[in-house]
């Protein structure tokens, strides 16, 4: 595939701005570890600066990414022969009319491309850690407290250290996509094998990476994933002192997270309904979002009645619960086999 997509310079690009990136945000890191334990701040101006930089790196490196995909829709067309995309269409009429949701007939002036959202793979733990380093940057500059700076520091620093150790987008581009499609563009197929090769990949390109649901529902979780830690930050906080600003910002991350995680499921079932039919409800990550979502919306109603005897502490052990379920929701992914089992 390097003769087809800049891969060499994709993954040179994007290792010198991860590599940039864990260094900036051990350095952050390091300083929320001092100022955890520390009776006096220190560095609070300067790690300011550090966080604007790490933000300015994560942004730089999805751009980065958005160029990378620019790069398959324009280099990797499914084109087929006009013979064949004849007989396609042929076979594709007689398919649609036996399914609520047909695939769209092939057109030999504009071949299908590919239209890949910017969170598949290991892109979405970048997409993921630089909408938590977008909200921790506010946290951080909203209330000027060290310790939960500290904290807010030491999250960023293990994400990326996470993200460059287990999870960079960068070293291998999209492996599952470019190991489906290089057959189509490297082997020299036969009539019959580029057609049934076609309707692998056809079905997969319409009902997934170019779903119009895939620009909304996705992302929208990702970004609750980061309100819910924020939100698990400030809670860890309430436990141990009751500081009336921190618990308000806490809350205001919740009910944006609540709303993001809403939406996005809402969204999640029409998607469900054309892709996968209507045997999708025991999905276990399905089961596990609704367990998460009602824990959420559990937390949110506690908070009506923070002003009550043992409300504030119940409020934030759910919080904290509600963090814990959301790890539990993602992981479940690799462990149970479904809809959204991660192969």
């Amino acid at each position: 595939m390097e003769t087809l997509l800049p891969l060499h310079l994709f993954g040179q690009v994007g290792q010198i701005l991860v590599l940039m990136l864990l260094v900036l945000s051990c350095l952050i890191g390091m300083s929320g570890l001092i100022n955890l334990f520390r009776p006096v701040p220190a560095l609070q101006h300067g790690t300011g600066w550090l966080f604007i930089g790490i933000l300015a790196l994560f942004l730089a490196g999805f751009g980065w990414i958005c160029w990378f995909h620019y790069q398959v829709y324009l280099l990797l067309p499914l084109e087929l022969p006009e013979p064949l995309a004849e007989y396609l269409n042929r076979q594709l009429a007689v398919m649609n009319q036996s399914t609520e949701y047909g695939l769209p007939l092939y057109k030999t002036s504009s071949p299908p491309r590919y239209v890949l959202p910017l969170w598949l793979e290991n892109e979405k733990y970048f997409f993921w850690f630089m909408c938590y380093a977008f909200m921790a940057v506010i946290g951080h500059f909203r209330l000027p407290q060290p310790r939960l700076r500290a904290v807010l520091h030491i999250l960023l620093a293990m994400q990326v250290i996470i993200l460059y150790l287990f999870a960079n987008p960068f070293v291998h581009p999209l492996p599952k996509f470019l190991g489906d499609v290089t057959p189509w563009f490297t082997q020299d197929l036969s009539m019959g094998q580029r057609f049934s090769y076609f309707m692998r990949l056809y079905p997969k390109m319409n009902f997934y990476y170019n779903a119009e649901y895939m620009w909304f529902h996705p992302p929208l979780l990702f970004l609750s994933y980061a309100c819910i830690t924020m939100t698990f930050v400030t809670s860890v906080f309430m436990l141990v002192k009751r500081d009336l600003a921190i618990e308000t910002m806490g809350y205001d991350y919740a009910k944006l997270g609540f709303f993001m995680l809403t939406l996005g499921m809402l969204l999640g079932y029409p998607w469900a309904l054309k892709a996968w039919g209507p045997n999708w409800w025991w999905d276990p990550k399905i089961c596990s979002s609704i367990m998460m979502w009602a824990i959420y919306s559990t937390y949110l109603h506690t908070r009506l009645y923070a002003n009550k005897p043992f409300m504030w502490y119940f409020s934030s052990i759910l919080g904290i619960i509600c963090f814990l379920a959301m790890i539990f929701t993602f992981v479940s992914s690799f462990f149970f086999p479904g809809e959204h089992t991660f192969v």
